[in-house]
């Protein structure tokens, strides 16, 4: 993922008008423009760039990311159907609330349902393909936890792109297990999910620093989808997304009282 320095052409003028939008990510120059500019906002969101409560103005959003209004358009639209964001009649887009404890909990319990199952169906399906392919996964995860505790703690335009990527490789991690179930409706599910993993982290309103056990349960469960014992995996997979709440829980709280 590209830098996160604010580019040259966001003018302090702009900045201003952009209620609280003072680093934009450059826009990856490997998918198409729509792709581009939904990651683009969706980096912002998912670390907290925009002030909560913030409106989003296509205009001015347009013109800090250097594209015409009809991308950012569907990037809104995209992301108030994920739930980040929320759309008023007459009153345009603004950063949706923070997730409350009873949704956190709805979400890990769908997270238990569709992962847990997932993983179990890709044992199956997968075979050695997956167990690779989830190996290599897990390699590029540790690759930028390395990347992220080696940076220099003081330079944060650096930290918050490799956390960025950190948060990438995690999310990627789940997805080759989705994309082993070979099983599209599953994948469909998958995405919708996705999208309401990035919430959390908005929600918990501070940077990241679960990267450690987060890799540690993930190697924990690529050592049990190699005893090629769907149930040994599925049970990896539980233990996971129990710890994952308990933290996620635990940061609701936090952010909370820091409000």
């Amino acid at each position: 993922m590209s830098s996160l320095s604010a580019p040259e052409r966001v003018s302090d003028t702009l900045q201003s008008e952009s209620e609280g939008l003072p680093e934009v990510p450059a826009l990856a120059q490997s998918q198409v423009l729509s792709e581009r500019v939904y990651r683009a906002v969706l980096q912002m969101l998912a670390q907290g760039s925009l002030r909560r409560g913030a409106a989003l103005r296509i205009g001015v959003l347009s013109k800090a990311l250097a594209v015409s209004p009809t991308p950012v358009r569907e990037a809104l639209a995209r992301l108030a159907a994920a739930g980040l964001i929320a759309h008023e009649a007459r009153k345009g887009y603004r950063i949706a609330p923070p997730l409350t404890s009873d949704q956190l909990k709805e979400l890990m319990d769908a997270r238990r349902l569709i992962e847990v199952g997932a993983i179990g169906h890709a044992c199956r399906n997968g075979g050695v393909a997956f167990r690779s392919d989830l190996a290599m996964a897990l390699e590029a995860q540790s690759a930028a936890v390395d990347a992220l505790n080696a940076a220099n703690p003081a330079d944060r335009a650096e930290r918050v792109a490799l956390e960025w990527r950190v948060l990438e490789a995690d999310l990627r991690f789940h997805q080759v297990i989705f994309d082993h179930t070979r099983n599209q409706f599953i994948r469909v599910m998958a995405d919708a999910l996705r999208a309401q993993l990035y919430r959390v982290r908005q929600s918990a309103e501070q940077g990241l620093y679960d990267s450690a056990p987060a890799l540690a349960e993930h190697r924990m469960i690529l050592n049990a989808v190699a005893t090629a014992d769907p149930a040994t995996a599925e049970l990896a997979m539980k233990r996971h997304i129990d710890l994952v709440e308990s933290r996620s829980a635990a940061d609701l709280v936090l952010a909370e009282g820091r409000r």
